[in-house]
C-alpha cells in the first residue's frame, strides 16, 4: 500500500500511515487516534495553501483595479457621455423634478474630481442641462464654478481623469505600477528632502519602510520553515543495532526485537541487528517472557550508526519511549505565511506611492492596511498604524479621493 505522512490533530506531529483516507491511525507521539482525511494529509496541506495563495493573487487584482475609459464612459446614441455624472444625476431626479443648488454642488465635486473638465464632462454637462430642469439658482452658480475652476486650474503633466483623451487606458496593475514609478522618480526623492513634507508624504515614507520589513518578514519566516519535515537527506535502507540487558546489567539472550516490518532476536552476548529498515523514523519493540514490552521510536537515517541501547524492567505492561529529535514543525497555516507577508508588502508598497504622490486616498489607506498584515517583525504593523493616523489627518491634501 501507498505510504502517506499525515498531522495529529491532537499534537501536530507527523508520522507515516499506510492506512486509507476514512480509516484511523494511531500518533506515535501521543497516542491518539487520528481519522485521516485530506485536510490532514500533509502533500495535501501544501495543495491547499498553494490555492490559498493563488485566490489572494486574484483578490489583490481585483483591489487595486483602476478606472478605464470604457468603464468611465457609457454612449447614448452614438455619443459618448461620463457614466459617474449620469449615474448621479438619475439617482438625484429620481423622486425630483428639478436640479437644486445643493445637487449642482455634487454634480460640480464630480467634475473637478480629477483638477480636469474634460470634453466627455462638457458634453455629458450640455446634455443634462437639455435633458434634465435646473433651478435658476442651481443652473447659474454650476456655471460660474465652471468657469472659475477654468480660470485657476493648473494642467497636470499626466492625464489622470479617464474621461480625457490623453488619457492612457492602462491594465489595472499597470496604472498601480505607474503610480509607483512617479513617486520614486530622482526628481520627486529630490523634492521630498528638500522641501518641508506633509503629513501624507510622511506616511509614505513610513510606509516605504514597512515595505522593506514586510519582504524580510516574509523571506526569513519562509527560511525557517523550509524543509523542516526531513532531518536529513536519507535515502536508501537503514540498519539498527545495539544490546539488551536486565535491570542488574546481564546481557539478555533470546529477546524478541520487531522494527519496521522486521524482526530478529538477541544472541548470547545480548546483542541484536535489525537490516534493511526503509524511513526517516522506526519503532523498535523489544519482548521477552517475564519482562515489560518495550516500545521506543528512534529517528533513523542511511549510511550512519543507529545504535540503540535497551534495559529490560520485570514485570507485566509495557514502557513506551520516544528518542526522536524534537524539530519543530509548523502548524498547518503557517505555510502560508510567508507569502501573505510578501504579498503585502508589495500592497504596502502601492499605498506608500499614492502617499507621496497624494494621489489616491483608497489605496493609500489600503496600503496602510496591507501594512499592518505584512507584520515587519512586527516593527512594520506598528509603523502601518501610524502611517494610516497620519493619512486621515491629511485627508484633504488627496486630489482623487
Amino acid at each position: 500500500m501507498v505510504e502517506s505522512k499525515i498531522r495529529c490533530t491532537t499534537c501536530y506531529n507527523v508520522f507515516n500511515t499506510t492506512k486509507v483516507i476514512g480509516a484511523k491511525a494511531t500518533c506515535p507521539m501521543c497516542d491518539s487516534a487520528v481519522a485521516i482525511n485530506e485536510k490532514n494529509i500533509v502533500g495535501n496541506i501544501k495543495k491547499q495553501i498553494t490555492d490559498l495563495t493563488g485566490k489572494i493573487g486574484n483578490e489583490v487584482k481585483k483591489a487595486i483595479t483602476g478606472k478605464t475609459k470604457e468603464k468611465a464612459t457609457l454612449s447614448v446614441d452614438g455619443k459618448k457621455y461620463d457614466r459617474e455624472l449620469m449615474n448621479l444625476v438619475i439617482n438625484i431626479t429620481k423622486d425630483k423634478k428639478e436640479i437644486n443648488l445643493e445637487d449642482s454642488k455634487k454634480i460640480f465635486s464630480r467634475i473637478s474630481d480629477y483638477n480636469d473638465y474634460t470634453k466627455i464632462e462638457k458634453q455629458t454637462i450640455a446634455y443634462i442641462r437639455k435633458k434634465y430642469k435646473f433651478t435658476a439658482e442651481a443652473n447659474k452658480w454650476l456655471r460660474a464654478e465652471i468657469r472659475k475652476e477654468a480660470a485657476t486650474r493648473i494642467k497636470e503633466k499626466r492625464a489622470k481623469d479617464p474621461t480625457n483623451e490623453e488619457f492612457k487606458d492602462d491594465t489595472p496593475i499597470k496604472m498601480v505600477f505607474t503610480n509607483i514609478k512617479d513617486a520614486y522618480t530622482w526628481e520627486n526623492i529630490n523634492n521630498l528632502s528638500e522641501k518641508p513634507k506633509t503629513n501624507a508624504q510622511w506616511a509614505g515614507i513610513l510606509l516605504s519602510i514597512v515595505f522593506v520589513l514586510g519582504l524580510l518578514s516574509g523571506v526569513m519566516y519562509g527560511l525557517k520553515w523550509n524543509n523542516q519535515e526531513d532531518q536529513w537527506d536519507n535515502n536508501g535502507l537503514s540498519s539498527v543495532h545495539g544490546s539488551v540487558i536486565d535491570e542488574n546489567g546481564n546481557a539478555m539472550e533470546g529477546v524478541a526485537v520487531y522494527g519496521g516490518n522486521k524482526q530478529t532476536t538477541t544472541n548470547k552476548q545480548g546483542q541484536y541487528y535489525l537490516y534493511d529498515i526503509q524511513g526517516e523514523e522506526v519503532s523498535i519493540l523489544f519482548s521477552v517472557g517475564g519482562y515489560k514490552d518495550v516500545s521506543v521510536w528512534i529517528d533513523i537515517r542511511s549510511g550512519g550508526a543507529n545504535i540503540l541501547e535497551i534495559e529490560m524492567q520485570e514485570g507485566d505492561g509495557n514502557v513506551q519511549l520516544d528518542h526522536r529529535k524534537q524539530i519543530a514543525e509548523p502548524w498547518p497555516p503557517n505555510y502560508a505565511l510567508a507569502p501573505i507577508f510578501m504579498i503585502s508588502a508589495l500592497i504596502t508598497l502601492m499605498g506608500s506611492a499614492a502617499a507621496l504622490l497624494q494621489e489616491n486616498f483608497k489605496i493609500a489607506v489600503t496600503g496602510c492596511l496591507f501594512g499592518i498584515i505584512s507584520y515587519g517583525f512586527l516593527i512594520g504593523s506598528i509603523l502601518s498604524v501610524i502611517a494610516l493616523a497620519l493619512l486621515l489627518i491629511d485627508y484633504q491634501k488627496f486630489n482623487n479621493k
